[in-house]
């Protein structure tokens, strides 16, 4: 019987031929795996735009000092945006990217299936 892995170097060696490679989730998790991001991702998306302070109070837990970092991690990967506004005092709104709404769109079922599985007794 033939293997349902490819063997050839250049593909993915987890993947069967109707299966997918999870390579590309092992990439994503480089940064979504870091504490707050999720959160943070989902929580923008939830209100469209939100001011700092606003974001912070809304994620229970979060430090004024991780969020800024997390935020401009987010910002180096096109997930969220900053715009600051020439006002006094000065004012700065992070919202979502279109590649951070696709993110969202993207854990919408993940988020549902956690809701799902936390009142199983087994999770």
């Amino acid at each position: 019987m033939e293997s349902m892995v490819k063997t050839d170097e250049s593909c993915c060696r987890m993947k069967s031929i109707n299966g997918y490679c999870p390579r590309p989730l092992e990439f994503a998790s480089d940064y979504l795996s870091k504490k707050w991001t999720m959160s943070i991702i989902i929580t923008i998306g939830n209100f469209g735009s939100l001011r700092f302070n606003d974001l912070l109070r809304r994620i229970e837990g979060a430090t004024a000092k991780i969020l800024s970092y997390r935020l401009k991690e987010l910002e180096e990967k096109n997930l969220v945006s900053r715009k600051p506004f020439n006002e006094i005092p000065s004012r700065v709104e992070y919202s979502l990217t279109k590649k951070g709404q696709k993110l969202t769109k993207a854990l919408l079922p993940l988020i549902s299936w956690a809701e799902r599985e936390k009142t199983d007794k087994r999770f």
